[in-house]
């Protein structure tokens, strides 16, 4: 059975790479445009592994990855943050809901790299 991820971005471009990306890599990929309806998702799709933008409207990231967080079947669930507010020297624990972070704009060898180290494969 394959990995769930969910890529929650308003930018379809980036969510269209994304997903045929990741589902080319052999997972399965739910999309959401705003943070509240990922959490309307997680109603019923029970992700793996969620990659977040911080900047979309309805709700950002950044409030989205903390509603994530209060869950407890979420507690664990690996965040990737994913955005252009982000820079290279940005100190990880700046970001205390993410597991991860990725500046856009992103190497998607490295971004599927880390998705595979935190899902331990495929």
């Amino acid at each position: 059975m394959p990995h769930k991820i969910l890529v929650v971005d308003d930018d379809k471009d980036t969510v269209y790479f994304l997903k045929t990306t990741l589902q080319k890599e052999g997972y399965e990929v739910a999309t959401a445009p705003n943070g509240e309806q990922a959490l309307n998702a997680l109603k019923d799709y029970v992700p793996d592994l969620i990659i977040s933008d911080l900047t979309m409207p309805v709700m950002n990231g950044w409030y989205f990855s903390m509603k994530v967080r209060s869950d407890e079947r979420y507690k664990t669930t690996p965040i990737i943050i994913l955005s252009g507010l982000l820079d290279h020297t940005a100190a990880p624990e700046e970001f205390e809901a993410a597991t991860f972070y990725v500046p856009k704009p992103f190497d998607i060898f490295e971004l599927v790299g880390k998705v595979k180290e935190l899902l331990k494969g495929p």
